[in-house]
């Protein structure tokens, strides 16, 4: 399992990935990806203060 600190350095690098439309080596075919949904949902649970920023705001 990932250090907390590790898993936010990967998370951040799959956000920048998906900038602008941009895809991971992670997304579907179809265009989903699980890998920024799991990252989006990491963020909104370590953040804990109810205010969605970010990519969070899509949840």
């Amino acid at each position: 399992m990932k250090s907390t600190v590790a898993q936010r350095r990967d998370d951040r690098q799959i956000e920048r990935q998906h900038r602008g439309g941009g895809r991971c080596t992670e997304c579907a075919p179809r265009g989903g990806c699980l890998a920024l949904l799991g990252a989006v949902r990491r963020r909104v649970d370590l953040d804990g203060t109810g205010v969605r920023t970010g990519l969070g705001r899509l949840l």
